[in-house]
């Protein structure tokens, strides 16, 4: 047939076949000038994009493709689904689907559900928050998860390992969403990788810029992409805070999920067509999208979560509170501190616990070396925090030690009203009950602590109040030391494991 329904008796299957072996053999720029004209003359229902496809596999097959070698990538083009869809019972499917062949946490499998949406809508948000999918061991369903969302996300691009110029160059080229396995094997060590896909978060700073060609030119590649990403252990700092969390674990004795092959999830591809529709019919609605955020979400929590709020409210039903159920129930007890922020957290708590406004460098170690929930007794090389790391950590915001005087003499340390900026800036509001002991660990029990947000923001403790300062006012503040402070600080490699790769022990 021909592009206006005729017979056209030039085609048949061993013509087109034959047309397309030609087209295969054709250099880059003439194949670009024919494409459009064969793909009319090739008859009615021959897409332009299938054309392209059809002689990517012909050159791939024929070793005429990338003289680098290597096969083109190929991506399924699902037709949307013909009959409107309602989002609500898509949800559903999608979050039945997920909870019957993997166990999930608590609000898991809403959440996969409207993380899969959100990569039909992607062009609709913001933000692009990062799926993370961890687990403390292999064979808890990491890869599993995986395969079902490449099953259902528009244009799947999976791999177990990929460098920083073949990532941006893909999302560049494709526009993929990306689905990355194994990444506690290449992304904790590679810098620039983690910057690239720290790039992608936000949509207005979603790019880089690299040199191309002879003569060296910037060039723009964009970074805006879906992104899932799955390892054991867990992401760096700054890739957490861009994500959501799926926490996996291994079945437990009387649990039990659905096994399905691979290479047999045609009966998923009705779900993503009824995806694409959906998002297409509700584009809009999910530009103008304003939801309502829970309490507990703030920065860059929330704006993880809100484009997922924004397809659970128009999706409607029972999913606006599936959403923020799923939210509660996923951040609940999550930390994405740095180093730093975990140290300020132990030195409010050392500063209420010891009852006095200033505490030397070598007393602040000794008691953060005692605190063995935390990383500071084995910080680096396995040997204990030392003060020059301490003055490291707390450089970053502004705190630096000086000459102080205590009750063993005239040293270098710390006095409380120094930290009073920094508490009140990075530190959450505690209660006003006294410290369990379970809460300072590393503290001996028999001491009695104080309320450390109130010793945090109060006015400098007088020296009857704590019966052991020496009343003396601080000394003048003296010029900082640039040699002990160092820079490149890495708070978690991925492992779990904390490191200052600063200091020099």
């Amino acid at each position: 047939m021909s592009h206006d329904g005729t017979h056209n008796p030039e085609c048949s299957p061993e013509r087109d076949a034959e047309a397309v072996a030609r087209l295969a053999k054709l250099p880059p720029l003439e194949y670009d000038r024919a494409r459009v004209k064969e793909a009319k003359r090739l008859g009615l229902g021959i897409r332009i994009a299938t054309l392209d496809r059809l002689v990517a596999r012909e050159q791939g097959d024929h070793g005429n493709g990338d003289a680098a070698g290597g096969t083109a990538v190929l991506f399924p083009e699902p037709e949307p689904w013909p009959d409107p869809v309602d989002g609500a019972s898509l949800l559903d499917a999608l979050a039945d689907t997920f909870t019957r062949h993997v166990v999930l946490p608590a609000g898991g499998a809403d959440a996969v559900a409207l993380w899969c949406l959100h990569a039909h809508a992607h062009d609709t948000v913001a933000i692009s928050p990062i799926l993370a999918i961890t687990s403390p061991a292999p064979e808890c369903g990491k890869s599993t998860l995986l395969t079902l969302l490449g099953a259902l996300v528009p244009k799947p691009l999976v791999t177990s390992n990929i460098t920083a110029a073949p990532l941006f160059r893909s999302v560049e080229k494709w526009k993929p969403t990306l689905l990355i396995d194994e990444a506690d094997s290449f992304l904790r060590d590679n810098e620039e990788l983690r910057g690239v896909v720290n790039s992608g978060h936000n949509r207005g700073g979603a790019f880089v810029i690299r040199s191309v060609g002879l003569d060296h030119e910037p060039r723009q590649f964009t970074t805006w992409a879906p992104k899932a990403i799955a390892l054991i252990g867990k992401l760096a700092p700054t890739l957490s805070s861009r994500a959501i969390h799926i926490e996996m674990r291994r079945l437990a004795p009387g649990e039990t999920v659905e096994d399905f092959r691979a290479d047999r999830l045609d009966h998923l591809v009705p779900l993503a067509r009824q995806a694409a529709r959906w998002v297409d019919d509700h584009d809009t609605a999910l530009r103008d999208a304003e939801p309502d955020m829970p309490p507990i979400l703030t920065g860059r929590r929330a704006d993880n979560w809100r484009p997922l709020f924004a397809i659970a409210d128009v999706a409607g039903g029972g999913w606006p509170e599936r959403a923020r159920r799923a939210a509660e129930a996923l951040s609940a007890g999550r930390s994405d501190e740095t180093a730093a922020e975990l140290l300020l957290e132990d030195i409010r708590a050392i500063f209420a616990e010891r009852g006095e406004d200033r505490i030397s460098s070598a007393a602040l170690a000794v008691a953060l070396a005692a605190m063995e929930d935390r990383p500071w007794p084995e910080w680096r090389a396995g040997k204990p925090i030392t003060a020059r790391g301490i003055a490291k950590l707390l450089d970053g915001f502004g705190i630096v030690p000086k000459q102080i005087w205590t009750g063993g003499g005239n040293v270098r340390g710390y006095t409380i009203t120094q930290f009073n900026d920094a508490f009140g800036r990075y530190l959450p509001l505690l209660s006003a009950r006294p410290l369990d002991v379970n809460e300072t660990a590393g503290y001996s029990p028999n001491q009695s602590a104080r309320d450390a947000q109130g010793l945090a923001l109060a006015e400098p403790l007088e020296a009857n109040e704590t019966g052991r300062s020496s009343g003396l006012a601080d000394r003048k503040r003296e010029p900082r030391d640039e040699s002990t402070v160092d820079e490149d600080l890495v708070l978690d490699d991925g492992a779990g494991e904390w490191t200052d790769w600063g200091e020099n022990v």
